[in-house]
């Protein structure tokens, strides 16, 4: 990523740790810290600067994104969800034998991600295939048809990290 920013959305327990690695990298524009326990992680997180509140809804989180992806081109907002274990290892000689050594979780997380962002109708091939896909992983009839009647790319974030998503 040569331009750009990058916005982070961690966990509080993941959070404590990974904001000590990432809070000085330029590139990193905010963190927000998604927990279930605000009182316990708003202490810590009010010591740094680039966080910008410890939620626990994903609506207010949304809604700020929404306002910061106004600012910037929003084709050029990267999503990434790397292992942590991969930012502390080692660096490989190419970054072709980097995405070899990626794990599937991390890969299908970014074929998930160009999906969910692609969707702009409910009739879309995109759509089609996501409901197809989870289908097959067993996920409720119910479920799958609130996504497809109420998803709309404006709330991308939203949908993705909803329950019946992330495992």
């Amino acid at each position: 990523m040569d331009e750009g920013k990058a916005f982070v959305i961690s966990s509080g327990a993941l959070g404590q740790s990974l904001v000590n690695d990432i809070h000085g990298i330029p590139k990193v524009d905010a963190i927000y810290i998604f927990c279930g326990n605000k009182a316990r992680h708003e202490p810590w997180a009010k010591n740094w600067s680039k966080i910008r509140g410890v939620f626990t809804s994903i609506k207010p989180i949304c809604e700020s994104l929404k306002k910061v992806a106004h600012e910037c081109d929003h084709d050029s907002i990267p999503m990434s969800f790397v292992p942590k274990q991969m930012l502390t290892e080692g660096t490989a000689s190419s970054d072709e034998q980097n995405h070899n050594q990626l794990p599937p979780n991390y890969m299908y997380s970014v074929i998930f991600k160009e999906i969910i962002l692609e969707i702009n109708d409910p009739d879309s091939k995109s759509m089609n295939t996501l409901v197809k896909y989870c289908r097959e992983k067993n996920i409720l009839e119910q479920e799958i048809n609130e996504f497809r009647h109420n998803y709309h790319s404006e709330s991308a974030v939203w949908w993705y990290t909803k329950e019946i998503f992330l495992y």
